[in-house]
């Protein structure tokens, strides 16, 4: 990491929560992502896919995914 991008992270995390939350977001939408990372995305998803097919990974409902998803970041808090 360089020493800009670490300092900038350093002034970042002085922010609230949501005010990072706002910087990331903020972010994201004025990024573009390489087309390595695309490929990267997409080698994973299908890999996913292959596993829920052959019965190694299984499907959850939507609900209790939002579920999980709420309850890991209550941990974190």
């Amino acid at each position: 990491m360089s020493a800009v991008v670490s300092h900038l992270l350093d002034q970042a995390l002085l922010l609230s929560e949501e005010a990072r939350t706002e910087l990331v977001e903020a972010i994201l939408e004025r990024s573009s992502p390489s087309e390595d990372f695309i490929q990267a995305q997409v080698h994973v998803v299908a890999e996913r896919m292959k596993n829920v097919r052959e019965g190694k990974s299984a499907l959850i409902v939507e609900t209790e995914a939002h579920q999980q998803v709420l309850a890991s970041l209550k941990l974190r808090q």
